[in-house]
This record gives structure tokens, sequence and C-alpha cells, in this order.
């Protein structure tokens, strides 16, 4: 044991790789004992909430678990600021009932994972379990990880499931004359149909993937991954109906995590209503396109998506709204000017309604180019590919 000046104890330890940092109420009421968690020794601090983390102690980790109390914004800082000074390092939060909107803000500091506090050794167990896969696979801060592209609803039936599966798989061949690989996530637990869209019948779902739990590896996940002609890697929706609310952040993230490992862009397909993990997901999106319509129910309802992201922390530049269904007539009801005005948000990008060619398409499981070479809608996608382009390029 060692002094941290006067703020506190250090217990070090020769093998350990992992740096557990709790003020002392935390310490006394955790309850993961051995020294030794998922085959990886840590040592531990105790420091207050806001204390600063000594540069001994952040040198010789590759993991630190850190407590994080969101009512003290000194603690927040401290968490930025160690993320910000230690760009490789691997960090998880360990915080008393996060609620969503702090959930949020800690993943938008950078951490990794967060964990519950009081700390018992399942929950150690379990992130470090998913830190070490990491780490074995050389997947830290160091290692490129793959873009993901969120798609969200207004309303539901706005069509864009239907969109994204055109999109996907035409920006999966764009990828695949880069040298480079996507997929699509199909989330929408309960109503997914993008498997179906693009006349794909896969064996495996995302409940397998979510069943398989700590077995959860590339190779389970290309085992499940069903690949369409486009190159695209598809992971249809489960087969039975499954509660949104019954599956775990951890869960969902870690699979889309790992996605990310695998693929150079990742699509995901978000359920209509908003749960934990879907917020968690769009909060990490590099894009993120609102799909919505020309009627007043789906503004509104846009209007108040789009307050909640902002809430959430997302980039403005992030979001991008996606008109589908225009119909070109002399006098309309709603226009792009007035849902532009409505939302306060310029609108660069809308599809062209051509119901009886996306019908054909969907029924038909096929991609609108096979159908018809050259379209309104198919231009309009192109659109929507050349946005993916640009916002990933200036966003890094």
């Amino acid at each position: 044991m060692s002094e941290l000046a006067s703020t506190g104890w250090t217990i070090k330890r020769t093998d350990a790789m992992v740096e557990l940092i709790l003020s002392h109420e935390e310490i006394v009421a955790a309850e993961f004992g051995e020294s030794v968690v998922a085959g990886m020794a840590f040592d531990t601090s105790e420091l207050d909430a806001e204390a600063d983390i000594p540069a001994e102690i952040v040198k010789r980790a590759r993991v630190v678990i850190v407590e994080v109390r969101t009512d003290r914004p000194a603690s927040l800082r401290r968490l930025t600021r160690l993320h910000n000074e230690n760009r490789a390092l691997v960090i998880i939060a360990a915080v008393r009932d996060p609620s969503i909107t702090a959930m949020q803000a800690l993943l938008r500091a950078g951490i990794n994972d967060v964990v519950a506090l009081p700390l018992t050794r399942r929950d150690l167990e379990a992130a470090l379990e998913r830190i070490r896969s990491e780490l074995e696979r050389g997947t830290s801060e160091e290692t490129a990880r793959g873009k993901t592209i969120s798609i969200i609803k207004s309303v539901g039936g706005v069509g864009a499931t239907a969109l994204l599966s055109q999109a996907a798989a035409l920006y999966a061949q764009r990828e695949g004359e880069r040298g480079r690989t996507a997929c699509l996530l199909d989330l929408d637990l309960q109503g997914g149909n993008a498997a179906t869209h693009l006349g794909v019948n896969p064996d495996l779902t995302v409940s397998d993937l979510l069943d398989a739990g700590k077995r959860l590896d590339p190779a389970v996940l290309t085992s499940v991954a069903a690949t369409h002609s486009s190159g695209l890697s598809l992971f249809g929706a489960p087969n039975e109906l499954m509660p949104t609310d019954a599956v775990g952040t951890d869960q969902v993230c870690d699979i889309v995590h790992l996605a990310m490992t695998q693929y150079g862009t990742v699509f995901l397909d978000l359920p209509s209503d908003w749960t934990n993990w879907s917020l968690s997901l769009v909060a990490q999106s590099d894009i993120v396109f609102l799909v919505i319509e020309l009627s007043i129910a789906s503004l509104r309802q846009a209007q108040r998506q789009l307050s909640l992201l902002t809430k959430l922390g997302v980039s403005p530049d992030a979001v991008q709204v996606v008109v589908n269904r225009v119909e070109k007539q002399m006098f309309k009801q709603i226009n792009l000017r007035d849902a532009s005005e409505t939302l306060g948000k310029p609108i660069g990008l809308s599809v062209t309604s051509d119901f009886a060619l996306m019908n054909t398409a969907l029924n038909r499981g096929t991609m609108i180019r096979d159908i018809k070479s050259k379209s309104a809608i198919g231009r309009d996608l192109g659109k929507m590919l050349d946005a993916i382009d640009m916002l990933l390029e200036r966003g890094g």
C-alpha cells in the first residue's frame, strides 16, 4: 500500500492491468472479493469522486474503472479530462442510478462502458470480460472502428425501413468498390422487415446474437450474417416478436460495438418507440437519419424527436431529416419549405413518391434499380449515399 498525498490510498500489484478508483463509501459498499476478476488483476485506490487522479495510476493502467458522481460537475470534468488526456486508455464509469440523460453524457465523454454502484463481482466481471475481449482483439481506441448510421422514424409507416434497406444495399456496393464492408442490423425487434424487403430469408437473426451472451465474438457474428447480392451483410430482425424493454442496453451495445470492429459502415434500423438502448445507440451514432413525411402528425412528432436528440447532446450536424414520399404537385397543403420552417432545420434530402415502383420492389424483395435502372427514387437514393460520404468524411 502507498499513500496518494493526503487524498486517499492505493493497493498496487505488479501484474495489475486494471485500476479501480472509488471513494471510501463505495469501497465499503462494494462486493467484489478477490483482486483478480475475469482473469485480470486490479489495483484499488481510494479517492474522492472529485479528487484528481495521480498520473502514476493512469500511467500504469490499461483499464481504469472510475467512480463518477453525475450530480457533481467536478466529477464529470474529471472523467472528461481523464479521457482527453489519455485517448488510448479504456475507461469504465462506475455510477449510482444514472438517468438516461446522464448515461448519454457519459458515453459522449468517450468512456467505453458503465457499471452500476455499489459494485458487485458479477457486474465487474461482465464489464471486464467485454473489455478483455476488446483488448485481445486489439480494438482499443488506436484501432479504427466502423461508422454507425441510425435510421429513426417520426411516426410508424413513413417507409423508413424500405428506404434504409435500399440505401444500405446500394452503399454496401459502393463500399465494396472501395475495398470496404457494410452491414445492416435490423433492431426493430417487433416490426423489422429489412430482410423481407431485400428478399433475404436468414436462418439466424438478431435474436441469436442476443442469446449468445458472453459467447458473442467475431465468429458468432459472422455465422449469423446473411449476405445480400450487393455485398451487404444483413442481420435480420427476430422471427418472433420480442418486447423491446426485455433487451438490455449492454446486450445491444455489445453487438453493435462488435459489428463496428468487423465492418466499415454499420446501419441500424431502430424501433419507433424509444428504449434505453436505442437512445444510447443514437447518441453514439455518426449519422442519424430522421425519416418524415409531409403531414401534420409526422412533423409534430419530428419536432419532439429533434428536441429529444438535442437534449441527448447529439450534434445537429449529425441529424439529417429525410422527407419521404414527396409528390410533385403544383399545389400542396404542406411543402418542403413549410416542413423546414416547422422543424427549424434545413432539409436537404427528400425522396420522390413512386408507390408503384417501390411497392413492386418490396413485393419482389429486390432493389429498385433492378426493376428500373433510372428513376426519381434511384436518383434521390444516390443523393442520400453522397450525403453519407460527405458527413462521414467531415466527421473524420
